[in-house]
């Protein structure tokens, strides 16, 4: 973002260079360059924040799939059993 800001003030250098470049044009892109780089910074925390937002879903997400493998493996147990004392219940009939 840094390159453009620093592209663009060089591409208004040139098309005004020429004619010349009064100090209140000076002035108006100093203000423009100053904006831009508040924008800079205000977009840079809201990257900060979403960025450790997503790792706290990241870490919510592990964690709800180990307890979902968790349960999943508890259920092949559960299962396995179950099927185990049917074949039992049926041997003694």
């Amino acid at each position: 973002m840094k390159r453009y800001v620093l592209w663009a003030i060089m591409a208004g250098f040139l098309v005004v260079g020429p004619v010349g470049c009064g100090k209140k044009e000076i002035e108006a892109l100093n203000t423009q360059v100053a904006g831009l780089q508040q924008e800079i910074s205000q977009v840079r925390d809201q990257l900060a924040e979403k960025t450790k937002e997503l790792d706290e879903l990241r870490v919510k997400s592990d964690q709800l799939q180990a307890t979902v493998d968790a349960q999943a493996a508890e259920i092949v147990k559960i299962k396995a059993e179950r099927d185990k004392l049917s074949r039992e219940l049926k041997k003694k009939k």
